[in-house]
């Protein structure tokens, strides 16, 4: 038998730590190749980290809420398996390091034991003894004692709402509090305590009537918390846009009435596999065709290099709002795809960022980004251009507006956008041109659909 020292392999393209969100093994714990030995949350998504061998678990590595560097010790196990180890995609025989013993002079510390590709989990079951059942907490209420399985997000939204999270009856695997379960329990009807109405003397005020909504708890003193997951990814993101971008923007409003025609009549048919189709399939196939001819905008700088790249496929990243902050996951060869196709990628990744359950893959390789605003009732804004792409293209919700025609006043759905662009790498007058071919391709939509 020997000691193997597991560090916390790379999990995502250019990600460089990972928060442990929740242990499934403890030391003593006898694992098997594969299985899962934690939770880790990077800036992009929750993977599941597996085991590379089969053994006994001596040590870890740290405790639930630690951030760890890539390539920092994970877990140290007891096996009788000799692995190959990998660094960074290389591979070759290797014997496992002993815990503790220092390497030679000249000899390089060894590398995370080659591993299956994490997988992006959206909840996950509590494993091994000592966790909660799904009814640790009783159907009528109360606070249940022990830690409660609920994501970073879920606890930041907990107390954000001023919620117990002790009190909330998870329904997801093993007990695990969601999301969800916090906004139920904040907006569901208070229940009196029938036995404690009884024998407690009559509060100071009443409680809610029946049927109405809890309100949350107001807060009176101040709570510092660690900076993790995916608002430290988020913070340092923005943090290194602003500091590094000279952004330039610009604001339009299109007449939006071709749009919103095209939308009502490819809804029928686009809808009937159950898949929405709303205005972003469309804003998508605008965006695409207008970086076809504004190649600068698809296109990355490289200041260590003194570079420029300009790509060649179009991957477009699609902002969501989810419970835990802005997620991006991006639409790999948008302009390879059809309306259809579009709306029900869109739709997924849509779905699988909100719960989570997001690859890292599926949140790289973006060469231009859409925000939304419009989706929570935004007009106007200044959209934040992500690190290594060269724009992004905002859209507010669409609203009536009163327009000049042919000098005559009128009323028209109107759509308001506004582009922010790197000025490395463009000028205004580059700037000026992008949103004029989009915004030609936005109120004659039938430029679009060639090919549909």
């Amino acid at each position: 038998m020997s000691e193997l020292e597991f560090r916390l392999p790379d999990v995502g393209e250019g990600l460089d730590a990972g928060e442990i969100v929740e242990w499934h093994v403890q030391p003593g714990s006898t694992v098997v190749r594969d299985q899962v030995l934690a939770d880790v949350e990077t800036d992009k998504a929750v993977v599941e980290i597996p085991s590379p061998v089969n053994g006994t678990v001596l040590r870890l590595g740290g405790d639930v809420g630690d951030v760890l560097e890539i390539g920092a010790l994970l877990v140290v196990f007891e096996t009788e398996e000799s692995v190959r180890i990998r660094s960074h995609g290389s591979t070759g025989p290797a014997t496992p390091q002993s815990a503790g013993k220092p390497p030679a002079v000249g000899e390089q510390p060894a590398a995370a034991p080659a591993l299956p590709t994490p997988v992006a989990v959206a909840q996950s079951p509590e494993t091994g003894a000592g966790g909660p059942s799904p009814d640790a907490a009783a159907d009528g209420g109360g606070s249940r004692t022990g830690r409660v399985l609920a994501s970073p997000a879920t606890r930041r939204l907990a107390l954000e709402m001023g919620v117990d999270l002790g009190a909330v009856r998870g329904s997801g695997p093993g007990g695990r509090v969601t999301s969800d379960d916090v906004r139920s329990f904040a907006t569901a009807p208070a229940v009196a305590d029938t036995a404690t109405a009884e024998s407690a003397p009559s509060p100071r005020k009443s409680a809610p009537a029946a049927g109405e909504p809890r309100r949350a708890v107001r807060r009176l003193t101040d709570e510092t918390v660690p900076l993790r997951g995916l608002r430290r990814s988020i913070a340092k993101s923005m943090t290194a846009s602003w500091r590094e971008i000279p952004h330039i923007t610009e604001f339009r409003e299109v007449d939006a009435t071709a749009l919103v025609q095209a939308r009502a009549t490819l809804r029928p048919h686009l809808e009937r596999d159950g898949v929405p189709f709303t205005f972003l399939p469309l804003l998508v196939k605008a965006v695409v065709a207008t970086l076809a001819e504004h190649p600068k905008f698809n296109a990355s700088i490289d200041m260590d290099a003194e570079t420029i790249t300009y790509h060649g496929r179009r991957n477009i990243g699609l902002a969501t709002s989810t419970g835990a902050g802005l997620m991006v996951p991006v639409v790999k060869d948008a302009d390879a795809k059809s309306l259809g196709e579009l709306a029900r990628e869109i739709d997924g990744l849509a779905a699988a960022a909100r719960d989570r359950s997001v690859t890292p893959a599926e949140m790289s390789e973006g060469t231009f980004s859409i925000t939304n605003f419009g989706s929570y009732g935004g007009w106007l804004a200044t959209p934040i251009i992500r690190p290594s792409e060269a724009a992004i293209a905002g859209f507010g919700r669409i609203r009536d507006a009163v327009v000049p025609v042919d000098g005559v006043p009128v009323v028209r759905p109107t759509l308001p956008l506004s582009v922010s662009a790197d000025h490395r790498l463009v000028d205004g007058e580059d700037l000026g041109g992008f949103l004029a071919t989009l915004i030609a391709y936005l109120a004659d939509p039938i430029l679009l659909l060639k090919g549909e």
